[in-house]
């Protein structure tokens, strides 16, 4: 009997760390008054078809409301629609001390309208989003908000203080889901993947995603990756809208970027072992009595 060791029992395998593809459908490059980009987006839904990834769109509610052919797309390939304000309109932004009730407002009221139901995720453009905009979203039975950007953005917010994991507003249910960074100044988003070329993107984005692994309340906290259709293609009639700094901002991003830079990106991240999740799905599925809880107070510093 002597002879028989027992062994150690194996240690608990960790949770794959997963990556949300996720993509805010508004207007062409955030700032103009055109969606022609959006009639070009044919190869995407074809490549993720193929590769059957998971992804979550949020949509404003104009395009909601004026029932664009992209809503056909994201709905025949089983993406998720949430809701991204309205208008997407520069002059709405503010920072993180504006009330955007009505972008909330009427961006919900063209979801409900369009599809009979409650949203259930909501997005603000360019993640500017207040306290009192937190309220209005609890208010109106939004489950999970995901807008926060952990770092800071001049003139617009400064969240460098909140957590990188999910959480939830206290005095509420609606749970928090932040945006991934590729670096502590950087968030994990394709305008930046794209200046970076897949290679770079996907090994500081894997380092990220496997250091979110655990969190509380949730198996698999992940990694959230923000897009845009005019980060994957391009139109030169609307990039001549924007201001010079902006134009060369997605010209340079073309000389590594697009859908061919996503898709090797996205190759790298499997070959690293990395899951693709729904967010929507994952997001519903938490607990959001074990999250930590974060005061709407943070919103009071300058």
């Amino acid at each position: 009997m002597d002879s028989f060791k027992s062994q150690p029992a194996p240690a608990p395998s960790l949770p794959c760390a997963k990556v949300y593809l996720t993509f805010d459908i508004e207007p062409d490059y955030a700032r103009t008054d055109s969606y022609r980009i959006l009639d070009r987006t044919a190869p995407f839904f074809e490549w993720i078809g193929q590769e059957q990834l998971p992804a979550t769109a949020f949509v404003t509610g104009q395009l909601l409301e004026n029932g664009h052919p992209i809503l056909d797309s994201l709905q025949k390939a089983g993406i998720p629609v949430e809701v991204h304000g309205y208008s997407h309109a520069a002059e709405t932004f503010g920072d993180m001390h504006t009330s955007h009730a009505e972008e909330i407002d009427k961006g919900t009221e063209a979801y409900l309208r369009r599809f009979g139901q409650q949203p259930v995720g909501y997005r603000a453009p360019c993640g500017i989003v207040s306290a009192a905009d937190i309220q209005l979203l609890a208010q109106l039975g939004y489950r999970y908000d995901s807008s926060i950007f952990p770092m800071r953005r001049p003139h617009r917010f400064d969240f460098t203080h909140l957590p990188h994991h999910p959480f939830r507003w206290e005095g509420t249910k609606l749970v928090e889901i932040p945006f991934g960074l590729l670096t502590p100044f950087m968030p994990a988003g394709l305008t930046f993947m794209n200046l970076l070329g897949p290679r770079l993107s996907a090994i500081l984005g894997r380092y990220q995603a496997k250091r979110r692994v655990t969190a509380p309340g949730s198996n698999s906290v992940g990694y959230i990756v923000d897009g845009h259709f005019h980060n994957l293609f391009h139109d030169a009639e609307a990039l001549q809208r924007l201001p010079p700094r902006l134009q060369w901002v997605y010209r340079l991003s073309r000389l590594q970027g697009g859908l061919p830079s996503l898709q090797k990106t996205v190759t790298l991240w499997q070959k690293a072992g990395l899951a693709f999740g729904n967010l929507q799905q994952d997001a519903l599925s938490m607990n959001e009595s074990r999250l930590p809880l974060v005061q709407t107070k943070i919103f009071n510093h300058e």
